[in-house]
């Protein structure tokens, strides 16, 4: 092999671990999907202060949730709660 100068920075593995990303970004769209687990939102089942889930702007009928993993009351709360924005 000859000695070359790679005066871009940019070294061949990286590259090629690009080339190979590329496909799988792709695929997914390249947008995160990761939910954070229900003790990190302090999730409870019960509202707090009047607010709960049904009433959050990430809620997804019938016991679901855009932001946390797993299965939500839509009597439950967590420290993400938003207001719903009126239609």
């Amino acid at each position: 092999m000859s000695e070359t100068c790679n005066t871009s920075g940019v070294s061949r593995r990286a590259v090629l671990i690009a080339a190979g990303a590329a496909p799988v970004l792709a695929l997914s769209g390249g947008e995160a999907e990761a939910k954070i687990a229900q003790a990190g939102v302090k999730y409870q089942t019960t509202p707090k202060d009047g607010h709960q889930c049904d009433g959050c702007n990430f809620f997804i009928a019938p016991n679901g949730c855009k932001m946390v993993d797993g299965g939500i009351a839509p009597t439950g709360w967590c420290a993400l709660w938003v207001k719903k924005a009126s239609a």
